[in-house]
């Protein structure tokens, strides 16, 4: 699509403002100027009228007041706007001072109106020239602020003001089908005279034939390469817009999570308090035990003698004691605080003596997560939002990304994580690893609920490896694969930081390499595998961890890129071509 352009230069002397007049009203020589076209004043004294334009602007500056002017002021802003070739030359961008009529006085009229709405009686003159290769306007105005004073710096003092004008001339003729180029681009910024040589320039006749065709090609890469940057730049725009929304709900979210904690909290302990508050004569019995007839305080089964006083128990056999019904449950029975909590609410839950504690308990229970395993649910509505986290910002191969999603293996959760099944090697689904992408800067890594470290892991590769490479993370191996793609069967696993994987199976493997991080854990973990795999090979990343890795090098790629880019620019300005 054809570009608006804008480009200004600030005049601060009058010798300054009349060597600019010089070349617009062509009292100078301009070699590519055709004299036999005639350029158009549309805002300003007629050209007939001969007013200097020195003496307009100072005469401009005049109804200020007259206060004394200072020396570093600027007296006048010159904007040049035009457009891409294409948009006054549809057919054939390349024929040299032509234009659509039609084209051409639309966008002459977009101009003039947005100049009026925008700068009104600051405009001291604006003229079409159409003695060139392409047409354009060159604006003269006086930079008076709110208070009719010299202040240039408030209209175009800094980059968000120069941003603020390309946006708004875009607008002014967006209906044209022109459009802004990429905002907050880093591209350095081309002076006005410099820019004019270079939209004015006669295309170069000398060329051969296959010297045009070989920067015809160059220049069509290149558009085409700064359209997909372009349209990047947007939809990171408007990703970034999406993710400031996320984390202002996330932060409600939180506030909101982080009160349900503490309420919890207190709720827990006060349950816990209630339980203990059980008579141990009463647990006692439900547990076996019979009183001594000979002394009050000692209980007694076929095997064990326990001491009761009041709420401490002290059981002879394993010679220690504690304090509390959940206490004395968990050690009698040997079990977990959790099952001592179930225990107590199966024997007392309906005893009318103990009601509340029973529905504390029926809570609790309820409020238990499950033991076994089961796989977060699947959320479509976040699969996009956690894709492009794995491809924009972790800089993973939309290819393999996708290939994981529909394998089933990758997938996105409500709350936003990117979900990475773990595995046995038996193919048997036994946990999920996770990683938060909600937010731009969500540190979140953990177990799905019922994961264990110790069983299983995220594998990804052949089915019949004849190589591993073990990593600590999901994205760590796949950057790693990434990296370093080989001709051999080679299985990708991932043991989230525990350095748990099938030894027996990968004793079996003729090479195995350790891919851990290059830090001390990761270090400790590689030192424990060598250990049990005496002949795997250590590979270190040149930073922390592999993913680091794989984005420096992204990153070194992409500046060699951009150095051949800016190597044929300069290559093409040589040449006269735009």
């Amino acid at each position: 699509m054809p570009k608006a352009i804008c480009r200004i230069a600030k005049l601060k002397s009058g010798g300054a403002i009349a060597a600019s007049e010089s070349h617009t009203k062509r009292t100078r020589d301009t070699p590519n100027a055709d004299l036999s076209k005639f350029n158009e004043r549309f805002i300003g004294s007629p050209v007939a009228e001969g007013a200097l334009l020195e003496n307009e602007v100072f005469a401009r500056i005049g109804s200020n007041g007259g206060k004394k002017i200072r020396t570093d002021a600027v007296l006048c802003v010159e904007m040049m706007l035009t457009a891409s070739p294409e948009y006054f030359r549809p057919g054939d961008r390349g024929k040299a001072g032509e234009w659509d009529s039609e084209q051409l006085e639309t966008w002459k009229d977009a101009v003039g109106e947005w100049l009026e709405a925008r700068y009104g009686d600051r405009v001291v003159r604006a003229e079409l020239h159409l003695d060139e290769a392409t047409p354009h306007i060159h604006i003269y105005l006086v930079p008076l602020d709110d208070q009719d004073k010299l202040n240039c710096k408030s209209l175009f003092g800094d980059r968000k003001k120069l941003s603020q004008l390309q946006d708004s001339y875009a607008q002014a003729v967006a209906h044209l089908g022109l459009e802004r180029g990429i905002k907050g681009s880093r591209a350095t910024h081309t002076q006005v005279k410099d820019y004019y040589s270079a939209v004015t320039k006669e295309p170069d006749q000398e060329l051969s034939q296959d010297e045009i065709h070989h920067q015809l090609a160059d220049r069509a890469r290149v558009l085409k390469e700064n359209d997909d940057l372009e349209r990047t730049a947007r939809s990171l725009e408007r990703e970034k817009e999406l993710l400031q929304q996320r984390v202002r709900d996330l932060e409600v979210e939180a506030h909101h999570q982080r009160q349900a904690a503490q309420n919890w909290q207190q709720k827990y302990r006060a349950r816990v308090a209630e339980l203990r508050e059980i008579p141990l004569a009463d647990v006692a019995i439900e547990l076996g035990f019979d009183p001594d007839s000979k002394d009050k305080r000692k209980w007694k089964d076929e095997s064990r003698t326990i001491n009761i006083t009041g709420s401490k128990f002290y059981d002879f056999g394993e010679m220690r004691g504690g304090g509390g019904a959940i206490d004395l449950v968990m050690q009698m029975e040997r079990c977990s605080f959790t099952d001592a909590i179930g225990w107590l609410h199966n024997r007392f839950g309906r005893a009318e003596v103990s009601q509340t504690i029973a529905r504390q308990v029926e809570r609790t229970l309820e409020e238990q997560p499950p033991q076994s395993f089961t796989p977060p649910q699947p959320d479509e509505q976040h699969w996009q939002q956690v894709r492009n986290y794995l491809i924009q910002k972790r800089k993973l191969p939309s290819a393999l990304i996708d290939r994981l999603h529909e394998d089933g293996l990758l997938y996105a959760d409500k709350h936003q994580n990117a979900v990475f099944l773990r595995m046995s090697f038996e193919g048997e689904v036994t946990g999920a690893s996770l990683r938060g992408t909600a937010g731009e800067n969500n540190s979140f890594k953990g177990l799905a609920a019922g994961t264990r470290r110790t069983q299983g892991c995220f594998m990804v590769g052949a089915d019949n490896p004849e190589r591993a490479v073990i990593c600590e993370s999901p994205i760590d191996a796949l950057s790693y694969a990434v990296l370093y793609p080989s001709k051999k069967n080679t299985l990708y696993l991932a043991t989230d930081g525990s350095g748990s994987v099938p030894l027996e199976r990968l004793k079996e493997l003729p090479e195995v390499v350790l891919a851990l991080d290059n830090d001390a854990a990761g270090e400790a973990i590689a030192q424990r595998l060598q250990a049990e795999l005496p002949g795997a090979q250590r590979h270190v990343s040149n930073v922390k961890d592999w993913n680091e890795d794989l984005q420096l090098h992204l990153q070194q790629l992409q500046q060699q890129l951009m150095k051949s880019r800016q190597r044929i620019y300069e290559l093409n300005d040589d040449r006269g071509i735009e």
